[in-house]
This record gives structure tokens, C-alpha cells and sequence, in this order.
């Protein structure tokens, strides 16, 4: 059972980052594949034995660093080992940032537990699990997709990279330490009212002790100071309260205004420290606009895969930079990250650029039966979507939360699960929007559920005709007249180099000419004046190219096409294509 504890705080929104001492695990790694799966029985968990293993990088996928087995399904281990030092009154924790798709985590042989979702981060305390000098640490990931779980095996609209593909680290932390921070703001006159809390875990004995606070700006100077006692029992304290904070400016993709909130609980037994950045700002939704610090905004922007050539979803912070710094020279002020929380570092550079960001739980095309199981939303559905918010939510750059992609929304077992799930999110998270994406339009029946309207539309491209969608905006608007909307997928592949002339207005033509004409018209309609008074944004689909699982072969497709979703703005290694300018013309 948790305690309250009332805290009166002055901080803005925080990043769930690690204490004091944090040491990395990445680096080379034992690994092999376990198709039979007899890996466990066989106590690989426990075994030092070289034979049979290769080495490969953490993280990373796989399927991309060995290249001989790019459609593994299955389990597949990995090992290492790491040195600790444990002293009495700190805990030792290991922290996965992401492993695909479900993980099970043995130290020196000995299980540390096991997670069921491939996009979240999760901590195990390994303190009684771990001796003086060198430890084993045996990771087994299994990429294999269920019938009856989130994402089930409908998810094949992206590559199914498996491994453990974001970072490891090993942290030691004092017996009473903060974790799971959730922040709210909104604006209070010529001040912003704020709440926050965090849960204080103390692993000892009930202890009386202090939080103080200090949040600086960008020039390292005091904007706000704070201490308060605490009593902490034995376990988990939730603290909570807030304030009136003033003289802060706020946050927007004009002016990513940041702040450092430098954070010390202190008890008679050891002290945690941690200093993380912050901002101020609100997203609400009044009628058919979508406000942003109280003022219109409209979401212009794209939707973004984390995937690289030969990297799979491993990223470099680099790397991701670039590709935020090429969509705000584009124009863009938003980006939604498909269809899966991404890794940490992309929420941290979106707070630095100032790129407002959806983030969606990996519910894509998923089956109305899987959606409709009450032990799927209890076993997958509800605590997905509350990892997921739990660990982005502190960010200012995450203004929409989503609940699914392309699922069938017109029938009513997923009207229920989208019922439940938004409601989840708005206990969880009162101070973001929910929606969901759908493909079905106009004949969606759950749109009530969602905060503003997102539709994905391919008129000209899988259906219909370029000029098609004009008429379907204002149905839509029709339909649903209280509501903003968003277009949140729209676009046509265009293969670097194929050009035609004249292309037609409806066709599946894979000429660069062609996705010009298309993205073109459709962001004129999208834009056109008639419709500002309920048009909320544009998303292009998509801007990179990437890896496509799905061989569809037609007549008159590139070979190329067979393989890869060709809708990117830029290709794969980030040439622009001509729809890049085309964009950037319209956004601009």
C-alpha cells in the first residue's frame, strides 16, 4: 500500500533519468539463436561454455548484425559479463532500455525477471543476485509474434528487429531513492501551475529524511529553490503536490525554452542526486482547434520509423539528431513516432529542437478479437500503455498520446477497447491528448473516444482517385463537426530517378514525378483555407524509407519495391527526394 505524502514543489516537467552512478553495458556480447528452443533446459542461463556462440554488438538487432538470418523468428541469447562492487546501503539496479519483443534476465545463473513488451524500458533491483567482482549476465529475447497479444501477429508493417536494441546499464543507487516521475502544467495568469510526483523508494528501514530541489535556466541561474522533510516507511512512497511557479517562459517548437531541475533526497543512510531538464507548456483542444500555450497550432510534420540501413532501430544520437534538424528545416513542428514508443534519446533531442511529438502504443492493424480480450488488455493493453506514459511523459516535446493504428475501428469490440484505453490514459495522463489513427474514415464509430480526429488516407495511391480526398475531408468535417482533424498518414512511393511527365491522377505509379503531384494536392486541399476552421495538421507518411516485410509484387513495380515502402520524403541513407521541396514549400 502506498503513502501520500503532500510536497510543495516548483518544477517543471521531469525525465525519468538515471542517478548518480550509472555505468553502461554496451559492447560486444556472447550470442546465439535458439530455434529449438532448448536453450533453458539445456542451462544456457548459467553457462560460461564458449561453444556455440558468436559475438555481436549491444545493443543492436540481430538480424542486422549477422545478416544470415534477417526473418528470424524466435529466441535468441545473449550474455556478458560485468564487474560490481556492492557495498552495505546501496542497491544495485539493471535497467534495459528496450528489448525485443519479450525478455527474460537471468545474473549468475539466478533469474532477475522477465518483461513482456518490446518498446519499453525496465529495472530490475539484482542487488541479491550479484557478489563482489566478475557477475553473468544472460538475456533471452524472443521476437516471435502472438495471436493474442500487443502487437499480435497482424504487425507486419514494419521490420521485426529482435535483440536487445537499446542500451543496458547497470546503476547504483542509495537505499532510498526517486523513480516514475509524472508532471502537469498548465497556465495560471502570468504563471503556470504545476503538479508533480515521484515515488520515493526506500529499501531499508522506515527513515525520516529531505527532498530539496533547485531549478536553474539556461544560463545556470536560480529560477526556484525548495525543501521539505519526509517521512519515508519501509517500500513505496508516492509524494506528490504542487504550486504556482512564475518567471519561466514556456515551451514551443518556436522557443524550446529548458530547464535543469537538480533533485537530492537525502536520508541519514545516503543521499540520491540527479539533475534533469524541464519545461513548461499545454496542449488542450477547445472545439475544432487544438491549442498549444493557449494559441492555435497546426501540426505540420511527418511520421518517423527508427530504422537505419545496416543499424536496424539502434540508432546514434547523432544520427537522430540529423534526421530532427532535416524535418525542422523542412518546416515541420511535429513529429509521429511510428507506431512504438522510441528509444529515450529521440524524446530528449525533440525537447532540444522543439518538435511536438505523438507517441503511440504498437497496437498496428491488430486484430478486433486480440483487441477485444479482456486478458489481452490485462496482460498487454492496459500495462503497456501505462509503461509507456510512465516513461514519457515528463518529456514537453510529448503533446499526443495514441492508442492504435489502422485497426478495424468500425467494429465494436475495438469501439470497447479504445472506450477503455483512452480512459487509461486520461486517468494516467489528464494534461496530453489521446487519439488514434484510423483507416477507416468515414466509417469509423469511435471517434468519440478520441480528443481530435486522426484519419490515414491513400486516395490516389491504394484507392480512389488524387482528387478524392477533398470530399472526404468535408465528410468527415460533416460527420463529426465538434471535433479538430488531423490527417495523420497520407503519400505515394517515388523511386529516386523514375520520372513521368505526365503522370495520372489515379494510379499506383512509383514515379518521384507522381508522389509529387500527389503529396502536392493533397497538402493543398488539407491547407486550403475553406477547411482551416477544423484542419489541425498534416503527417506525411513517411520520411525515410525503410524496410517493408511485406513483398507485394505487381505489375510495372520497381524491384526495389518488393522490399522496401518507398513513401519516404528522403531514402533510406537520407537523400532528399523532389517531394522534400515540395513539403518544405507547403509547410513554409
Amino acid at each position: 500500500m502506498q503513502t501520500r505524502v503532500r510536497l510543495l514543489l516548483a518544477a517543471a516537467a521531469l525525465a525519468t533519468v538515471a542517478g548518480a552512478a550509472t555505468r553502461s553495458l554496451a559492447g560486444y556480447w556472447d550470442f546465439r539463436y535458439d530455434p529449438e528452443d532448448r536453450g533453458e533446459t539445456a542451462g544456457w542461463a548459467a553457462s560460461e561454455d564458449p561453444r556455440g556462440w558468436t559475438r555481436i554488438q549491444v545493443p543492436g538487432s540481430y538480424d542486422q548484425a549477422l545478416r544470415n538470418n534477417v526473418l528470424y523468428q524466435g529466441k535468441a541469447w545473449h550474455r556478458t559479463w560485468f564487474d560490481a562492487s556492492p557495498a552495505p546501503g546501496e542497491r544495485t539496479l539493471l535497467r534495459f532500455d528496450g528489448v525485443a519483443i519479450r525478455a527474460s534476465v537471468w545474473v549468475n545463473g539466478k533469474p532477475a525477471g522477465a518483461h513482456l513488451f518490446p518498446y519499453t524500458g525496465f529495472t530490475f533491483d539484482v542487488t541479491g543476485l550479484i557478489h563482489p567482482g566478475r557477475n553473468l549476465l544472460t538475456v533471452l529475447a524472443d521476437n516471435q509474434l502472438l495471436s493474442d497479444a500487443i502487437p499480435d501477429t497482424s504487425c507486419t508493417g514494419w521490420w521485426n528487429y529482435g535483440g536487445i536494441n537499446r542500451g543496458v546499464f547497470l546503476e547504483t543507487v542509495p537505499d532510498a531513492y526517486l523513480r516514475d516521475y509524472s508532471i502537469t502544467t498548465r497556465m495560471a495568469g502570468d504563471g503556470w501551475d504545476l503538479r508533480f510526483a515521484a515515488n520515493a523508494i526506500n529499501t531499508g528501514a522506515p527513515v525520516e529524511g529531505t527532498l530539496s530541489a533547485t531549478l536553474t535556466d539556461s544560463r545556470g541561474s536560480t529560477v526556484w529553490s525548495g525543501r521539505w522533510p519526509l517521512k519515508l516507511p519501509a517500500g513505496e512512497t508516492r509524494v506528490s503536490e504542487g504550486a504556482t511557479v512564475r518567471g519561466v517562459a514556456a515551451w514551443s517548437p518556436e522557443s524550446p525554452a529548458l530547464y535543469r531541475l537538480n533533485l537530492t533526497l537525502s536520508t541519514p543512510r545516503g543521499k540520491y542526486e540527479e539533475t534533469v531538464r524541464s519545461g513548461f507548456r499545454q496542449i488542450e483542444v477547445k472545439g475544432t482547434q487544438i491549442l498549444l500555450n493557449g494559441r492555435r497550432v497546426f501540426f505540420k510534420g511527418v511520421n518517423y520509423h527508427e530504422m537505419y540501413p545496416g543499424d536496424g532501430m539502434t540508432l546514434s544520437r547523432e544520427q537522430v539528431r540529423r534526421d530532427l534538424l532535416d524535418m525542422k528545416a523542412m518546416g515541420c513542428n511535429f513529429v509521429r513516432l511510428a507506431h512504438y514508443p522510441h528509444d529515450r534519446q529521440v524524446y530528449e533531442l525533440a525537447d532540444e529542437l522543439g518538435l511536438m511529438l505523438w507517441t503511440e502504443i504498437p497496437a498496428w492493424q491488430t486484430r478486433a478479437e486480440t483487441l477485444g480480450s479482456l486478458d489481452v488488455w490485462h496482460t498487454y493493453g492496459a500495462p503497456q500503455l501505462t509503461e509507456i506514459i510512465a516513461q514519457r511523459r515528463t518529456h514537453p516535446s510529448v503533446v499526443v498520446w495514441s492508442v492504435g493504428n489502422e485497426f478495424p475501428s468500425d467494429r465494436e469490440p475495438v469501439e470497447q477497447y479504445i472506450a477503455r484505453a483512452t480512459a487509461l490514459v486520461r486517468q494516467l495522463d489528464p494534461s496530453r491528448l489521446v487519439t488514434f489513427a484510423s483507416d477507416r474514415r468515414e466509417r469509423d464509430i469511435a471517434f468519440g473516444h478520441a480528443d481530435f480526429i486522426a484519419i490515414n488516407e491513400y486516395f490516389g495511391w491504394y484507392y480512389g482517385a488524387i482528387q478524392d480526398l477533398a470530399a472526404n475531408l468535408d465528410l468527415i468535417h460533416a460527420k463529426w463537426p465538434g471535433k479538430p482533424v488531423v490527417v495523420s498518414e497520407f503519400g505515394s512511393e517515388g523511386v529516386p530517378g523514375w520520372t513521368n511527365p505526365a503522370p495520372a491522377d489515379r494510379a499506383m505509379d512509383y514515379s518521384e514525378d507522381y508522389q509529387m503531384k500527389l503529396v502536392g494536392t493533397h497538402l493543398g486541399y488539407i491547407l486550403d483555407p475553406a477547411r482551416q476552421s477544423y484542419m489541425a495538421g498534416a503527417l506525411l507518411w513517411v520520411y525515410a524509407d525503410f524496410p517493408n516485410p511485406k513483398a507485394f509484387q505487381r505489375s510495372g513495380q520497381p524491384p526495389i519495391a518488393a522490399y522496401m515502402n518507398l513513401k519516404g520524403l528522403v531514402t533510406d541513407d537520407r537523400r532528399h527526394k523532389r517531394v522534400w521541396d515540395v513539403v518544405q514549400k507547403a509547410f513554409r
